[in-house]
């Protein structure tokens, strides 16, 4: 219990060292967060990929390389990403479904009807989310997370239907 606790305190003084430099304090570093774990090594049972595009205002938001891969690199989170093009990779230990606000969470984002990271809407503009190709009218953080599922989410610009996300290169 104590020497979790000191590496805790370890790790919130290093991530208040490095905001000066750009290092957000809401981005998870290991701790579990909405029932994801960050686990040593990628999880083996359950290895599928989703693919998300965020627009704002027509202009793409960028989709880091590195969401759930905390900077200390002692960890995976189940949800995460390896390279800047949307692809989620879900590497989880459990057989179980993951929903798009979860891996919002752990990219340390928000997710609403109104707001998808910094992508947020202004008075009487609307956001339509894509799902799979098809209008989604949900709420986009219940949008479950399967193999090759194709999630587009547009703020606030004209939103007709997204080219469908191809580049799945054996994924």
């Amino acid at each position: 219990m104590k020497n979790s606790r000191l590496k805790r305190a370890v790790a919130a003084a290093f991530i208040a060292l490095l905001a000066p430099i750009g290092v957000r304090a809401d981005i998870p570093q290991g701790e579990t967060v909405a029932g994801i774990h960050c686990d040593k090594m990628e999880g083996t049972a359950y290895h599928i990929h989703s693919h998300l595009t965020i627009n704002d205002h027509g202009h793409p938001i960028g989709i880091p390389d590195s969401v759930g891969r905390p900077i200390f690199g002692q960890c995976f989170y189940w949800l995460h990403t390896h390279t800047p093009d949307g692809i989620i990779h879900i590497e989880s230990p459990v057989v179980r479904t993951f929903t798009l606000g979860q891996f919002f969470a752990v990219w340390g984002e928000p997710l609403s009807r109104t707001r998808a990271s910094d992508a947020r809407l202004r008075k009487g503009e609307k956001m339509t989310v894509w799902l799979n190709g098809s209008r989604y009218k949900g709420d986009p953080r219940a949008i479950p997370l399967a193999q090759h599922t194709d999630i587009t989410i547009d703020v606030g610009a004209p939103a007709p239907k997204p080219t469908p996300f191809t580049a799945w290169n054996g994924l």
